[in-house]
């Protein structure tokens, strides 16, 4: 009786010992695997005039919630629709323990919008929506656009990089392809491993299209 409790005993031991390391192998695995977070927030920025401080600002976490905070803050600071501007502002940060590398950088329609077997990019610079296909190399890969002379090339440990859309200019390439209502779209970012990083969001072209700019 004692020799089974025994054996009992040593073989879930070994068990637990087995457990315990597939456990720590996941998460030093996890641990060297690139970890981008993305995350997205609509704004409305007032710029001020030259030497008089920082922008007016107030934000949402929806494109709704800021609009239905528009009101009260232009009344508070005395400003006049649209002498502001609307923005769709997505953060990038490292949160894993390796530089991540990034290649490209697009805004995608989602799938419903595209045709069958395609994908479609929107362009903010050239003000255009294109094959995905097309969109290699150009403008539309945001990194290129808004990361200076060169291509956004790496992001160490703890470092991260934000880029800005204009709402209105958004809603007007939408609506112009053809695209109107709440339309989903996604912040795609790949770095030069393959690896893909995805961020939904949204552009109401009903909220924001405004033909007078076009």
């Amino acid at each position: 009786m004692g020799d089974t409790l025994t054996g009992a005993a040593t073989a879930a031991a070994s068990v637990l010992a087995l457990v315990f390391s597939l456990v720590n192998l996941y998460l030093q695995r996890r641990d060297r695997t690139p970890r981008l977070r993305i995350r997205v927030r609509y704004e409305y920025r007032v710029e001020p005039a030259p030497n008089e401080g920082e922008p007016l600002r107030v934000h949402d976490d929806s494109q709704e919630g800021l609009y239905l905070r528009l009101g009260d803050f232009l009344r508070e600071h005395g400003v006049g629709y649209p002498h502001g501007t609307p923005l769709v502002c997505i953060a990038l940060s490292n949160e894993g323990e390796k530089p991540i590398y990034l290649d490209e950088a697009t805004l995608v329609l989602s799938p419903g919008r595209c045709p069958a077997g395609g994908r479609l990019v929107l362009d903010p610079t050239e003000g255009r929506i294109l094959p995905r296909d097309l969109a290699r190399g150009t403008a539309a890969n945001v990194l290129r656009d808004q990361g200076g002379e060169g291509d956004l090339e790496e992001l160490a440990p703890g470092d991260g990089v934000g880029y800005k859309f204009e709402l209105v200019r958004l809603a007007n390439i939408l609506e112009e392809g053809g695209h109107t209502g709440n339309v989903r779209l996604a912040f795609e970012a790949t770095d030069r491993l393959g690896n893909a990083y995805r961020r939904p969001f949204e552009v109401n072209t009903d909220l924001w299209a405004y033909r007078e700019e076009r």
